[in-house]
C-alpha cells in the first residue's frame, strides 16, 4: 500500500507511490501535467468556450451539436485523466455530464433520463453552494420565460414583483421559495398562461413546443416548492418517451450553459454486436436535438474496431467521425514530469528525485525515436525501479548535487595500455592487468612502443606540438578594469611588479550584488541606492572565450568583443544574454505612438542613471532622455498590450536569471510569459480585460496547478484592468486578491516603456546592440522589481 513504510539499512522507506497505474478521479490528482495532450485539451476547451462566448448567435442559429472522437492506440494513455480535466477547467462555462454507459444495465434511454436527471441535482450550482445545477438551471428558464412575455408586451410590468434587471442577475435568488418578493407563487398562479401566451420566437429558441414548456414550467415550480416528489413524472417511461423528455431538458438545460457530455469506458462492451448501435443511437440523437452540446467520445481503437467500426452504418460512422483526435505518446518532458509529481509526495530529496529519472530514461530509452511513451507504461517502469532500487535513490545525499556533474572521465590511455590491450583482443585472450602509472604529459621524443603502427602521412606539415592560445593580456577585456588605470601594464611573458592584479570574481560582481539580492528577494533597493557604478564596478561582465581569469580593460585601439554575439552577459546568477545578429531575429511590431491620462496608484518606475558614460555611449543614454520627452509632450498614451508583450517578452528571453518559458493558454491572441524569482512563479498576461474567458482560466489553472504563483496583469487610464470581472465566475475576492497583482502604470511610466523599446529596436541590429540592452535592461530595473514583487 502506498501508506505504508519499510525500513531498509536504517533508512525508512515509504510506500511504492506509483503502485496505482489507473487514474482515480480525485481533484488531488489535478491537473497533472498540464502540457500531456494539449493540443487535443485545447481545441474541446475552445470548442467549448466558442459556445460561451457567441452564446447568443448560437442560440438563435439553432445549429447541430458536436461529436468528437477521441481515440488511445491502447489503455493507459490518459483519456480519462484528459476528461477529469476537461470538466474541472470548464466548470464555471459549462455543464460536464457523464452519459451511463457500461454493460451493467441497459444502454437505452430511462437510464440516461435517470442518470443525467440526478446529476443535475447532486451538481452544486455555480452561482450559489445552497443550490443544485438543476434548481440553478429550471430557475433561468423561468425568469427566460418572463422576461420574454415582459419584452413581447403579454405582462404589465407593474404586475410583475421583479424588475427585468433582478430577473436577468438575481433569477436564483428571486424564485426561491423563502424569497421576497414572492416570485416563484406569483408565477405558480400564472404558469398555465405564461406557457400558453410564449413566443414562436421564444419557443424556437428553446426548440419546444408550447405543451412542452408548459410540463416544464410547472415541473420546476413543484421541484421548488415541494421538492423531489415532483419528479415522478418523469420515473417509468417508456424508451421513446424518455428520449423525448431527456431531449427535452438537455435543449433546456443548454439554454443556460453549453453542456460537455462524456461517453467514457465503453471497454466492456469489447465484442458486443448490438451495443455499438445503441449508443451511436442515443450519439447520434443528442447531437441532432441538443445545439449547444459536445459529446466527447473517448475509446480504445481495439475497442472502436470491435464495437462500432463494422458494425454501424456508415452514415451513423460519419456522424461520429466527423471530427476525431488521437492521443499520440507523450515526450520525455512529461514521462519525468510525471514521475517528479509523485516523488515530490515522498521524502526522496530533490538530487535522488533526478538520479531516479535519469535511471528510468536511460533504462528503458526515452530519448530514442522508436520509444512509444505513454502514462500508464512510463508509470509502471517506475513502480518497478521503485520495488528494486528505491533505497539507492534515498541514500543519495543533497550535498551530491554540486559535485556529479564535475567529476572528469578517465582519460583512455589511463584505463588501458592501448597496444595490449587490442592485441591481446586479436589473439582471444583475456587482456593483461595494467598498472597505475603516472605517465605525465607525452613529450615528441617519446619513441613509440614496439609494434606500433604510425599513421600514414599527408601532404600537409604538422607541428610537432599542439597549439596553444594566447593568454589574454592585461587590456582585452573591455568590462573591468583596473584600480590603476595608468599603472604600468605586465609585459606579455612575464610580470611587472608595478601591474595591476587581475580582479577577483568577488571584485567582477560588484555594483550587481544589489541588484541580484532584490530579485532574488533578499535586498532592499536598487543599485544605484547602495553603490554608484564608476569605472571599477562594470555593468554586467563579459566572460572571455579564454579560461583565464578576467584582465583588465583593453585600450580603445583593441578589438571589441561585444562584436562577438556567442558571448553572454552575466550577473552573478543572472545572465543578459546577447541579441540575435541581424536577420536572426524576430522584429518587434512598431506600433503608432499613443497616451493617457495619469493613473491612480502608480508603480514608481522612476529610471535610475547607473550607466556612466564610459561605459554606455552617451548617444544610447540621450536618445532614450530624448525619447520619453518626446512621448510625455506629444499624444495621449494609449496602453498597447501587444506592444507591451512583443518587448517585455523579447527582453525578458535576453535576461535569463528570469527563467522564462512561453505558452498559450485558451482564448488567448497574445502569448503568455512565465518568470521564476524567488521559488515564486510570475505569469505575465497581456490579453485585454475585455476577454474574460481567457482570465478566467488562466486564473482557473493557475489555481489547479497548486503553484507559488501569482499573475501579473498591467493597467493603465486607457485600458484599466477591473479585478472584479473575475466575481462574475465565482472567484471571492480573497482569492482574487492573492493570485492577481495589477501593475498599474502612469503616463511617465508607459512613455519609460515605451521609449526603451523605441532604443531596442533602434540599435538591436548594430554593433552596439549589447551595450544597449545592458543599459535598457539596467534602466528598466524598477519594471522587473515591480513585476516580480510578491503579493501581499
Amino acid at each position: 500500500m502506498r501508506d505504508q513504510t519499510l525500513s531498509h539499512s536504517g533508512i525508512e522507506i515509504p510506500g511504492n507511490p506509483f503502485s496505482e497505474d489507473v487514474f482515480d478521479d480525485h481533484s488531488e490528482n489535478l491537473p497533472g501535467v498540464e502540457q500531456m495532450h494539449y493540443q487535443t485539451f485545447s481545441k474541446i476547451v475552445e470548442d467549448v468556450e466558442s459556445l460561451v462566448i457567441h452564446s447568443h448567435e448560437s442560440r438563435e442559429s439553432a445549429q447541430l451539436g458536436k461529436t468528437i472522437l477521441v481515440t488511445a492506440p491502447r489503455a493507459g494513455y490518459g483519456k480519462s485523466h484528459l476528461a477529469a480535466r476537461l470538466r474541472q477547467h470548464l466548470r464555471s462555462a459549462a455543464t460536464t455530464l457523464t452519459l451511463p454507459l457500461d454493460p451493467s444495465r441497459p444502454v437505452a434511454w430511462p437510464v440516461g433520463l435517470s442518470s443525467i436527471l440526478r446529476q443535475f441535482y447532486q451538481e452544486t450550482g455555480t452561482r450559489s453552494g445552497a443550490n443544485s445545477q438543476f434548481e440553478e438551471t429550471g430557475r433561468f428558464l423561468l425568469a427566460q420565460v418572463v422576461l420574454s412575455q415582459l419584452a413581447g408586451g403579454n405582462l404589465n410590468p407593474k404586475d410583475c414583483p421583479a424588475d427585468e434587471a433582478r430577473l436577468r442577475s438575481e433569477f436564483v435568488e428571486i424564485f426561491s421559495s423563502e424569497s421576497s418578493p414572492k416570485m416563484l407563487a406569483w408565477i405558480d398562479k400564472r404558469a398555465s398562461d405564461i406557457s400558453r401566451e410564449a413566443s414562436p420566437e421564444f419557443l424556437r429558441q428553446l426548440g419546444l413546443s408550447r405543451n412542452e414548456l408548459g410540463f416544464w414550467i410547472r415541473l420546476i415550480i413543484d421541484f421548488n416548492l415541494r421538492g423531489d416528489g415532483a419528479l415522478d413524472p418523469l420515473r417509468g417511461l417508456s424508451n421513446g418517451e424518455a428520449r423525448e423528455r431527456l431531449l427535452q431538458w438537455l435543449r433546456i438545460a443548454t439554454f443556460y450553459r453549453p453542456a460537455l457530455i462524456v461517453t467514457d469506458g465503453l471497454d466492456g462492451f469489447f465484442h458486443s454486436e448490438t451495443a455499438g448501435m445503441e449508443i451511436a443511437e442515443m450519439l447520434t440523437g443528442i447531437r441532432e436535438s441538443v445545439p449547444r452540446s459536445i459529446t466527447l467520445v473517448s475509446i480504445n481503437e481495439d475497442v472502436w474496431e470491435s464495437v462500432f467500426e463494422n458494425l454501424l452504418p456508415s452514415a451513423w460512422i460519419d456522424r461520429i467521425t466527423g471530427e476525431t483526435e488521437r492521443l499520440r505518446p507523450i515526450d520525455p518532458e512529461s514521462a519525468s514530469e510525471m514521475i517528479r509529481q509523485r516523488l515530490e509526495k515522498t521524502s526522496m530529496n530533490p538530487v535522488g528525485i533526478q538520479r531516479f529519472l535519469d535511471r528510468l530514461e536511460t533504462d528503458h530509452l526515452w530519448i530514442d525515436s522508436e520509444t512509444r511513451l505513454y502514462p500508464r507504461g512510463v508509470i509502471r517502469q517506475a513502480r518497478d525501479l521503485w520495488d528494486s532500487d528505491a533505497a539507492a535513490f534515498f541514500k543519495i545525499k543533497k550535498t551530491e548535487q554540486d559535485t556529479v556533474e564535475d567529476i572528469p572521465e578517465k582519460p583512455l590511455s589511463e584505463l588501458t595500455d592501448k597496444e595490449a590491450f587490442f592485441r591481446a583482443l586479436q589473439e582471444d585472450r583475456p587482456a593483461p592487468a595494467q598498472p597505475e602509472i603516472d605517465r605525465g604529459p607525452p613529450t615528441p621524443q617519446q619513441a613509440p612502443s614496439e609494434g606500433f603502427i604510425p599513421p600514414i602521412p599527408d601532404n600537409r606539415e604538422v607541428s610537432s606540438t599542439a597549439p596553444t592560445r594566447p593568454i589574454p593580456t592585461a587590456n582585452q577585456n573591455p568590462f573591468f578594469q583596473s584600480a590603476q588605470p595608468d599603472a604600468q601594464q605586465a609585459e606579455p611573458g612575464g610580470t611587472s611588479a608595478g601591474s595591476t592584479p587581475r580582479p577577483t570574481p568577488a571584485d567582477q560582481l560588484a555594483g550587481i550584488d544589489s541588484i541580484i539580492a532584490d530579485i532574488r528577494g533578499t535586498g532592499n533597493s536598487v543599485v544605484s541606492e547602495t553603490q554608484p557604478i564608476s569605472k571599477e564596478t562594470p555593468i554586467f561582465p563579459v566572460p572571455t572565450d579564454s579560461p583565464q581569469p578576467a584582465v583588465p580593460i583593453q585600450s580603445p585601439a583593441q578589438p571589441n568583443p561585444l562584436e562577438n554575439p556567442a558571448a553572454a552577459f552575466q550577473a552573478g546568477d543572472l545572465h543578459i544574454k546577447p541579441a540575435a545578429p541581424a536577420g536572426n531575429g524576430t522584429p518587434i511590431k512598431k506600433p503608432a505612438t499613443a497616451a493617457v491620462s495619469p493613473a491612480t496608484a502608480p508603480i514608481q518606475l522612476v529610471p535610475t542613471d547607473v550607466a556612466p558614460t564610459d561605459v554606455v555611449p552617451p548617444n544610447i543614454r540621450t536618445i532614450l532622455r530624448d525619447e520619453e520627452q518626446r512621448l510625455q509632450s506629444g499624444p495621449a498614451l494609449q496602453l498597447d498590450l501587444e506592444r507591451m508583450e512583443q518587448f517585455i517578452r523579447s527582453i525578458g528571453a535576453l535576461h535569463s536569471g528570469l527563467s522564462q518559458t512561453e505558452g498559450r493558454f485558451p482564448s488567448s491572441r497574445l502569448v503568455c510569459l512565465r518568470w521564476h524569482v524567488r521559488s515564486q512563479s510570475i505569469l505575465l498576461g497581456f490579453e485585454s480585460p475585455q476577454n474574460v474567458y481567457f482570465w478566467n482560466n488562466l486564473l482557473q489553472q493557475s489555481l489547479a496547478s497548486n503553484r507559488d504563483e501569482k499573475i501579473a496583469v498591467f493597467s493603465h487610464d486607457s485600458d484599466p484592468f477591473d479585478p472584479h470581472l473575475f466575481a462574475s465566475f465565482g472567484f471571492s475576492p480573497a482569492v482574487t486578491q492573492s493570485r492577481i497583482d495589477i501593475v498599474r502604470m502612469n503616463d511617465r511610466e508607459l512613455a519609460m516603456i515605451y521609449a526603451a523599446e523605441s532604443v531596442y529596436l533602434r540599435f538591436v541590429e548594430t554593433p552596439e546592440s549589447n551595450r544597449a540592452i545592458q543599459f535598457i535592461t539596467r534602466h528598466l530595473d524598477p519594471l522587473w522589481r515591480r513585476i516580480s514583487q510578491p503579493t501581499s
